[in-house]
């Protein structure tokens, strides 16, 4: 009908005659009627007024941003993989119109979205679902806020506080988009492995982080200071001040989640945990991977009992076992011989004392177990026996098989507890409650298998993988968790009104000194995909992380949009189309490549083609990257790279543009809108007079780019 009322933005559907419905929010327009006009919340029976919903502000600021993942050589690490994945949007409602096929309206532009995850033991999995899920689950989230967005709850308007869902604080969202994540990845088939990463979120000139695991974000601003606006795990200080920044209180305990300190290296705690040079992991996992061959010299006895997950592999008693008590005894008495403090000269005192009050512990454990009810002391080691976290041994220490019904495993596991609770002796409760937890881990198992529909195979091969301290608070880690190992994500917000580049570090990368992300970032203004090339290939050449086949980082650089490519009489209000010049005249740097093993695809515009070098687009990334690092870091007098560069296009180039001469070698003429392929023109199009490219790979092979009109 012509008199019919028009709401704010997009994505609204019919719910009855007089009104219309934003489904992802549930906020309601009535297009006619009494309430003709207003925007509506469900309240009960009725509907209460809202206000209508935020109109997209287009904020004056620039952003470009690029992942890179640099691999350690082949040969250094046959058969390993790439640990990390990388997730850059650069437009969100454009990718959740076209990807998802839902409208992405009331957000002010910029709206982009970045995150990096990297695998734990030396695994991709987790990290490649996470990735895969993240920026997914994000969109929807943010589709469902359309009153706009606060970096945290204290700066939303008080009237909007009790309203619900169709309003957002991102760092909450943030938050809980990362919680679900990791719940869904601990109950999932690849919650064996784990990630840690960091995301980010940027919304008009709201720019949310959050961290989980070994993982970090700072803010680079040339001529100061860098601002670790989300340091590592333990770094936090109170007094630092970020600039434009945002306090949320959000970044919740400043220290790791295990108590580090109460474990002794190589010594299996109370709980199990075993503390290595690999880092954290179960004794049990760490027993089994080494097998049940009896130690024969004193030090490896020592170590073996140190390290042994439960009392009853303490004292070796065999599977099946005790059948008698003089079978406890007899086992006490051959390993006291052999680890007594005052015969033992093969090791550190301190750790042949500690070896014999276990074993001493644990024969009066499995003493006082036998004599209450041998049955149970028996029914206890088979449990105990059982790997719970594995298909397999979920259903030997279930006594199913792995296809079961639920209701079949729900009554295994609970006729078990009631076996175990009547062993509920006061030296034996430790022991006990081992045996207790793991018909529930079992039971959980088995119930991943049948929701997955597949058994994780690959990903119980990680059980023997110790994890790092700094990534105990990292994603997934499912058989961590009751080993004091726990999701942590910590976050923070800034005001991006100014030009700064932001690094989002994981794993290797952010174990980076400071100087070499400034070095790199007051090098390549804007040019992030060089600059995170830069930090991912300096992190490779830590010492510390000298076993890494991998590593990668996000830069995202953000500055004001230049004042001569504003219109004067521009609208706060959003419009559509691009931004910026119709047309602009370049210059560019061509070297072809192509994938291993393929040959280099026609181009009628190519150069040298009888001398053509055959690269892979990876290797004609790093070449370009080292030329444009070559000519930034040199001294032009002027400033005015344009003469190194095209020396460079004369003698490097292999387009045919090189051919031509003087001024003009590279020169590809003006270039308007729609005349190139998209990524070409976004990057073309969002340089200034004079300026440099980053690398732009397109199916022509890799460029670098100077605007010179």
């Amino acid at each position: 009908m012509s008199d019919d009322a028009i709401p704010v933005g997009e994505g609204w559907a019919r719910h009855n005659n007089e009104l219309l419905v934003h489904p992802p929010s549930q906020v309601y327009f009535a297009q006619r009627g009494d309430q003709r006009g207003k925007y509506l919340l469900k309240t009960g029976e009725g509907f209460s007024v809202c206000p209508a919903p935020h109109v997209g502000n287009d904020c004056p600021i620039e952003v470009r941003a690029a992942a890179a993942s640099a691999l350690r050589p082949a040969e250094d690490r046959p058969g390993e993989r790439k640990l990390d994945r990388s997730v850059v949007l650069a437009d969100m409602p454009k990718t959740a119109r076209l990807a998802l096929k839902f409208p992405l309206g009331f957000l002010d532009s910029p709206a982009s979205c970045y995150a990096l995850f990297t695998g734990l033991r030396g695994n991709v999995a987790a990290a490649h679902w996470c990735a895969s899920q993240f920026h997914q689950r994000l969109l929807r989230e943010v589709a469902k806020k359309i009153h706009g967005w606060w970096d945290s709850e204290a700066e939303m308007p008080e009237d909007f506080l009790y309203r619900g869902s169709h309003v957002g604080s991102l760092v909450k969202v943030l938050k809980e988009v990362i919680e679900a994540l990791d719940h869904d990845l601990i109950h999932g088939s690849h919650g064996l492995g784990g990630c840690e990463g960091v995301v980010a979120v940027l919304i008009g000139e709201n720019l949310v982080i959050a961290a989980v695991g070994q993982a970090s974000a700072t803010l680079l601003f040339q001529g100061a200071d860098a601002v670790p606006l989300v340091p590592l795990l333990g770094q936090e200080e109170e007094d630092d001040e970020v600039p434009n920044g945002v306090p949320n209180g959000s970044n919740g305990a400043t220290t790791s989640p295990l108590l580090i300190s109460q474990l002794l290296p190589g010594q299996a705690s109370e709980k199990g945990a075993l503390l290595d040079s690999t880092g954290l992991r179960r004794a049990k996992s760490a027993y089994d991977a080494e097998g049940d061959v009896p130690a024969t010299a004193e030090q490896d006895v020592v170590r073996r009992i140190l390290r042994a997950p439960d009392a009853f592999s303490v004292l070796g008693i065999q599977d099946k076992g005790p059948e008698a008590l003089a079978e406890v005894k007899t086992a006490y008495k051959k390993l006291a011989l052999r680890v007594h403090p005052d015969k033992v000269r093969s090791c550190e005192p301190a750790e042949a004392k500690a070896a014999f009050a276990r074993l001493d512990a644990a024969a009066k454990v499995l003493e006082a177990l036998f004599d209450h009810n041998a049955e149970i002391c028996r029914e206890l080691h088979r449990i105990l026996r059982c790997d719970p976290f594995t298909v397999k041994g979920a259903s030997q220490l279930l006594q199913l098989s792995s296809d079961a019904e639920e209701s079949q495993v729900k009554k295994a596991k609970e006729d078990l507890k009631q076996k175990l609770a009547k062993a509920q002796l006061q030296d034996a409760l430790s022991e006990v409650q081992k045996g207790v937890d793991a018909c529930s881990i079992a039971a959980e198992t088995l119930q991943i298998l049948r929701c997955s529909g597949a058994a994780p195979a690959s990903s119980e091969k990680l059980l023997a993988e110790g994890v790092p301290v700094a990534s105990l608070s990292a994603l997934g880690l499912r058989d961590l968790r009751s080993m004091g190992a726990r999701l942590q994500v910590r976050c923070a917000a800034y005001r991006a009104g100014e030009e700064v580049r932001i690094a989002l570090c994981s794993g290797a990368t952010a174990e980076l000194p400071m100087k070499d992300l400034e070095d790199a970032a007051n090098l390549f203004l804007w040019q992030p995909k060089a600059a995170a090339m830069q930090w991912a290939t300096k992190a490779l050449a830590l010492e510390s992380r000298k076993d890494d086949p991998s590593a990668a980082s996000i830069c995202i650089c953000i500055r004001e949009r230049e004042e001569d490519e504003v219109e004067e009489e521009r609208p706060s209000k959003r419009q559509k189309g691009p931004k910026g010049p119709r047309s602009v005249r370049l210059r560019h740097l061509l070297l072809r490549c192509a994938e291993a093993g393929k040959a280099l695809p026609e181009d009628p515009m190519a150069r040298r083609k009888k001398q053509q070098k055959i690269r892979t687009p990876a290797e004609a990334e790093a070449e370009l990257i080292a030329l444009l690092l070559e000519i930034l870091s040199a001294d032009h007098g002027n400033g005015d790279p344009s003469n190194a560069f095209r020396r460079l296009c004369q003698e490097r180039s292999e387009c045919s543009s090189a051919d031509s001469a003087g001024l003009l070698c590279g020169d590809l003429g003006w270039v308007s809108r729609g005349q190139s392929e998209p990524a070409f023109e976004q990057t073309a199009f969002s340089l200034r007079k004079g300026e440099l490219s980053d690398v732009v790979t397109t199916s022509r092979g890799v460029h670098l780019i100077q605007r010179i009109a």
